[in-house]
């Protein structure tokens, strides 16, 4: 199973049903069976994205809302350092990091 981050992605690409099925199926890498374990860990780790990106969400004053593009929510360039990985293509392979 490969899931890739595409950095040109466009706000909002994944719905959020998408999202927390993609979480939970890193969480119970690499057994193919989903346990509720493996969701409610999911659910937790939507809660702390929630919590950490409510800091650089911004209102446009119009019922909308922003985020600003900054270094604090480059999640790509985030794991290549993490990894120590130069150079990676425009797309991280999740199973890689897995590995």
């Amino acid at each position: 199973m490969t899931y890739n981050l595409n950095p040109e992605a466009k706000a909002f690409s994944y719905t959020r049903e998408e999202l927390f099925e993609c979480i939970t199926k890193i969480v119970a890498h690499p057994h193919k069976t989903i346990t509720e374990h493996d969701q409610s860990r999911a659910l937790a780790i939507m809660m702390v994205f929630d919590d950490y990106f409510t800091n650089y969400t911004e209102s446009d004053n119009n019922g909308g809302h922003y985020v600003y593009e900054q270094d604090a929510i480059d999640f790509i360039s985030f794991v290549r350092f993490k990894l120590g990985i130069a150079g990676l293509p425009d797309g991280i392979d999740v199973d890689e990091v897995l590995k």
